[in-house]
């Protein structure tokens, strides 16, 4: 594992494109009971990739080629660049996976720079926060520090503790 990957102990939950970590002791029955699909469980392994502002949403970015025909290779040195050049150079090419983990390109002008980077599961699924299970929150929702993420995902994931009986979709919004 690099710094643009990491693995995660506990159940991955999908409700369309966008998926929720659960973590925590009770995280097994808030997913049965949630009725979301099961995406992983156990060992989740999660990469960084990038928001796009159209389906399919999400894009790994492994390489590109600026309007100034400079090539930048490697994810890391592909997110520096987009925050620095994506808006002054939008018509810079994106090279990397889709969200069927097929090789494509995008413009730079159809990345979300702001929303990014983003965890992903697989090249398809957005992990949009690490949820810890606590029992004794009960229905109630509180984000906490990013403190035990790595670095790299600490913008990428949001986090929150939440009671067995919490409405997970309000997350998403």
């Amino acid at each position: 594992m690099d710094e643009h990957t990491h693995t995660f102990t506990g159940l991955c939950l999908a409700l369309d494109f966008r998926a929720l970590l659960l973590t925590g002791s009770g995280a097994e029955e808030v997913g049965a009971r949630s009725g979301w699909k099961i995406a992983a469980q156990g060992e989740v392994n999660l990469h960084l990739g990038v928001a796009l502002f159209d389906r399919p949403f999400v894009f790994t970015p492994r390489s590109l080629i600026t309007e100034r025909n400079q090539t930048i290779d490697g994810l890391a040195n592909v997110l520096e660049w987009l925050i620095d050049g994506a808006y002054s150079m939008p018509r810079s090419e994106v090279f990397g996976l889709n969200a069927r983990g097929h090789e494509t390109q995008v413009f730079a002008r159809e990345i979300d720079v702001e929303a990014s980077p983003i965890a992903l599961l697989g090249h398809g699924l957005w992990v949009m926060a690490q949820v810890e299970i606590d029992p004794d929150k009960g229905s109630e929702i509180t984000p906490i520090g990013k403190l035990s993420l790595p670095i790299r995902f600490r913008r990428a994931l949001k986090v929150y503790r939440a009671g067995p009986r919490s409405n997970l979709e309000k997350i998403l919004d």
